[in-house]
């Protein structure tokens, strides 16, 4: 694209490039982040769009900062429950135990064009691309805040940043002391959690945390019949260890452990097309079989389940209604050392990583190692950073429980060795105009040479008004499922493609803040997004189960698509009362993708996001001890994606309004009582339908459930 190339020109001809360390503000307490006014929220420092500490309002960037005060009065959970309260995040509960979490477009379960960090440690998971989210389960009550930034975050963060960041950020022990106990019940979800932390001497402090959670399954959607019956299968049970010491050495110098352990299961139902050991022939069985159907009024759908189904005895590849429990665990060791002073910082930052995790197809293992150097400093000029890493990824992937190796990849096992760099300027251009330039540069030695700039400027109009833009250029790199052949014994065989080139973003946004008074605060987003070599899936050879001697379809993968994205993001903060605060958002997004050829399609498919999101949270003290919090989000629906495979079920998504309302009272200084009720509207209603992106099969998504629970929070 000429215009592709035009921008990254005026990348480099703009590139006296810089950045920095991760610096969030000092840890808070919980009444500290209760008592923030609206300027005071603004006034937080953030470092997750440059690395560079910059208070939110001069931030030239969509960033929002989600706090442990308003994720307590959420009732969210976990993670991803949080983050409907951002504003533009598009957040969607695909089953009891599976999310779709992104913004700005092609949402999906794997969101591979999405980075999502713990402490500064990378959750992406390299297979499929993307994050398990029912792996990361984190004592929410441990959770300082949440930084999020929508758009482009790869000329520090790295490639996969293309579409945003979410930086999560634990709470330090010293501010944590003392002991806690957390014990929630309900329809759906039981948990039990415990924190302890205390101090080894002044300067030294620990915090032991342990959560465990259970999720009772859900409703199947209107389409599960086939195969066994209709079921959500979608329970699960999850287990987390942690514990962290935190010391200070005094004059700014600072050093974290952190170790964290985790085990669970997610129960799923999954459908994967496997070759029956010996097939039914055509001509004397199939067709007399068929014609018979059809003479006595079949249905479409009827004739394809004869053909897809094993209970038929019609198939050669049957489809497998199969109850999966996906059983996983893992653990990490990270060490963050840290020095600020009054103008440098620096931090060396090391930690290990294993994850284990099997399903019905695959066991896969995935061992990292991450090292990374940082260092800024500011002067009269402005502020400045530059900072390197390391990182060594091994995997590996064997079939697991089913007889027909239903997914193999070649080779099965693989070390990725990253490379990488950045440097960034923020520089005072007048007393009111400031310019941050910077460029990430990453080298793989699976997908080689990534390079990643970025140009950002502000204006503070006046004290109350701020104007920014900016221009970026983002990548990602390939995920294991489109570089490596996935040869089983299904409906369809993958051919991976080694040189399979990265997906690429060229993005412009524009953003207006205004703070007419210490009460009220408004915030604008406008962006336009162009992609190109977006991964595509070519049907190179159909898989025809009508033909007497059936064979597998052949896929491949290519960079075939072409996509362009543009939208608006409005939100606004109230504080009506001191004691009664209003947020409300809305958020337009629309996404066009350039026409394909006949049997070829989109990894992740444009109709995967909404177009219209609305949102509007309450946060009402009717008393000094009583709290009432209500959250209403619209979401728009989703049409289906028109795939070529033969799937069912991909009927789109109807738009929902769903509700939430929490009731919390705080019966002593160290007792509390909640009541949370989540999508008090509807009985079930739908969020999400996944693509089939596994070339072995793909799980069902499910109808989420009302519920209500009952939570008890004892501090000691």
């Amino acid at each position: 694209m000429s215009g592709t190339l035009g921008y990254r020109t005026l990348f480099w001809v703009s590139a006296f490039l810089l950045n920095s360390v991760v610096m969030a503000s000092d840890d808070m307490s919980l009444d500290d982040l209760k008592a923030l006014s609206i300027d005071e929220l603004s006034s937080l420092e953030v470092g997750i769009a440059s690395k560079i500490p910059s208070k939110v309002i001069e931030t030239p960037a969509s960033v929002y900062v989600l706090t442990a005060e308003s994720i307590r009065r959420s009732g969210a959970r976990n993670v991803p429950e949080a983050l409907r309260i951002v504003p533009g995040l598009n957040v969607a509960a695909v089953s009891g135990n599976s999310w779709a979490v992104n913004s700005r477009g092609f949402n999906e379960t794997f969101a591979n064009k999405f980075l999502v960090l713990l402490d500064g440690r990378s959750l992406y998971n390299h297979t499929f691309g993307g994050v398990y989210w029912d792996m990361q389960d984190v004592r929410m009550e441990d959770v300082e805040r949440i930084e999020v930034i929508r758009g482009p975050g790869s000329a520090v963060w790295g490639a996969n940043a293309m579409n945003g960041v979410i930086n999560i950020i634990t709470r330090s022990s010293f501010a944590t002391q003392g002991g806690e106990i957390v014990g929630s019940l309900g329809n759906q979800n039981r948990e039990v959690g415990l924190r302890y932390a205390g101090e080894f001497n002044d300067r030294s402090s620990y915090r032991f945390s342990v959560k465990g959670t259970m999720s009772e399954e859900n409703s199947p959607t209107s389409h599960s019949g086939f195969g066994q019956g209709a079921v959500a299968n979608d329970d699960a049970r999850h287990t987390r260890l942690s514990l962290r010491t935190d010391t200070d050495f005094g004059d700014g110098e600072s050093l974290l452990l952190d170790v964290g352990y985790f085990r669970g299961e997610s129960d799923q139902r999954l459908f994967a097309s496997e070759k029956v050991s010996s097939g039914p022939d055509f001509n004397t069985i199939v067709a007399p079989a068929i014609n018979n159907m059809l003479l006595n009024g079949a249905t479409e759908d009827q004739v394809f389940a004869a053909l897809a189904f094993p209970q038929y005895g019609l198939c050669t590849f049957c489809m497998m209604d199969i109850r999966d429990n996906q059983k996983y665990s893992g653990g990490h060791l990270l060490a963050r050392w840290k020095q600020v002073s009054n103008n440098d910082w620096q931090t060396i930052q090391a930690y290990l990583d294993y994850s284990q995790r099997e399903d019905y197809q695959l066991d896969q293992q995935a061992n990292a190692l991450d090292i990374d150097f940082e260092r800024g400093w500011k002067n009269s000029l402005g502020k400045f950073a530059w900072g390197m890493g390391v990182r060594s990824v091994a995997d590996d992937l064997q079939p697991n429980l089913s007889p027909t190796s239903v997914v193999s990849f070649g080779p099965a096992s693989q070390r990725n060795n990253v490379i990488n760099a950045f440097v960034q300027s923020e520089v005072n251009v007048s007393e009111d105009i400031r310019v941050l330039t910077g460029v990430g540069y990453e080298y793989s030695s699976i997908s080689g040479n990534q390079w990643q700039p970025t140009i950002r400027g502000i204006w503070s109009v006046s004290p109350k008004t701020q104007l920014w833009s900016a221009l970026s250029y983002s990548s990602r790199v390939p995920s294991r499922l489109e570089t490596s052949n996935a040869s089983p014994k299904n409906a369809y065989e993958l051919t991976g493609n080694p040189n399979h080139g990265s997906e690429k973003l060229t993005s412009w946004e524009l953003g207006f803040r205004y703070n007419p008074q210490n009460t009220l605060a408004f915030d604008v987003t406008v962006f336009r997004y162009w992609y190109s070599d977006l991964t595509t899936i070519n049907i190179d050879n159909l898989f025809n189960p009508f033909l007497s001697t059936s064979t597998p379809g052949q896929l491949s993968i290519a960079n075939g698509a072409e996509a362009d994205a543009y939208g608006v993001e409005l939100s606004t903060r109230w504080t009506v009362q001191p004691n009664w605060r209003l947020e409300a958002s809305y958020s337009l997004l629309q996404t066009s993708m350039s026409r394909l050829p006949a049997f070829t399609e989109p990894m992740i498919s444009t109709n995967k996001a909404p177009k219209h999101q609305f949102s509007l949270h309450s946060s009402w003290d009717l008393t000094a001890t009583l709290e009432l919090d209500l959250g209403v989000y619209y979401v728009s629906s989703l049409s289906s994606t028109g795939s070529d495979f033969l799937v069912f079920g991909d009927d789109g998504i109807d738009d929902y309004v769903r509700t939430d309302v929490r009731v919390g009272w705080q019966i002593s200084p160290e007792v509390e009582l909640s009541i949370v009720g989540q999508n008090l509207l509807q009985d079930t209603h739908q969020e999400f339908s996944t693509s089939p992106l596994n070339v072995g099969g793909y799980p069902e998504s499910t109808e989420i459930n009302r519920s209500v629970s009952a939570k008890l929070t004892v501090r000691f």
